[in-house]
């Protein structure tokens, strides 16, 4: 069935909460031949079969309701992408980390970005957005998104990897690495991303920090300083090569 996708090769963003997936989607979607929307949550968008007459009528099709939440999927993203008259869907919804198979089986030659961050940034900024009281209630939720986004890593059929920290120092250079992995042109325009419409910049489909409106890519926000980093943080730090 994945034959006959619509969009046969969108690409998906990996990452973490809170560790610049918003500012990699503003850059890609400056691109002219990229749309990166606002997140999508597609894992929350679902089909209902309501009836057993529909039902039947399903199962004899041979579509299940995975099935149809591929299409519905699968028809979304053309029709956002035939809108724009771009040729290339980037889709960066931190939820995907945990949906990764699901990804796999609807778009078997989709691409995947994977973006890290030193995990005790991203525990910093969990606690400066208020969705934690501290660095130690953050670390439980970094913890859920890394083991998912390495498991993800690990078997996605092709991916490349970047860093938050090599985003914001190189961008450029991180830029047109993945132009290349996407198989695009290098456009200079990508990195002046304020000059673009990105749509709205508000909580719960991306960041809406001040930082990210402001237009411009600002220096990665450092972990913080003299504070005891959770044991939960310490060991994504040592795994994923950031000092703890």
């Amino acid at each position: 069935m994945p034959d006959d996708r619509l969009v046969p090769a969108p690409v998906f963003i990996l990452s973490p909460i809170r560790s610049g997936s918003t500012l990699l989607r503003c850059l890609l979607g400056s691109h002219p031949d990229v749309y990166a929307p606002h997140e999508l949550h597609l894992g929350g968008l679902t089909v209902t079969v309501d009836d057993e007459f529909t039902d039947l009528a399903m199962r004899t099709l041979n579509r299940d309701r995975q099935d149809l939440e591929h299409l519905l999927w699968d028809r979304l993203l053309h029709r956002q992408l035939t809108e724009t008259g771009k040729t290339v869907f980037v889709e960066k919804s931190p939820g995907n980390v945990f949906i990764w198979r699901r990804l796999v089986g609807c778009w078997p030659d989709a691409r995947y970005i994977i973006l890290r961050r030193h995990p005790a940034a991203i525990a910093d900024s969990i606690r400066r957005a208020g969705d934690a009281t501290d660095l130690a209630e953050a670390a439980v939720t970094v913890d859920k998104f890394a083991t998912a986004l390495d498991e993800a890593a690990d078997n996605v059929p092709t991916s490349i990897s970047v860093t938050y920290e090599q985003l914001t120092a190189e961008p450029e250079a991180t830029c047109k690495a993945l132009c290349q992995y996407i198989g695009i042109a290098w456009d200079p325009a990508m990195l002046d991303y304020g000059r673009h419409d990105h749509g709205p910049f508000i909580y719960g489909i991306g960041d809406w920090s001040p930082q990210i409106a402001s237009g411009r890519i600002q220096d990665a926000t450092p972990p913080p300083l003299a504070v005891a980093i959770p044991p939960l943080l310490q060991r994504w730090c040592q795994k994923w090569g950031y000092p703890a």
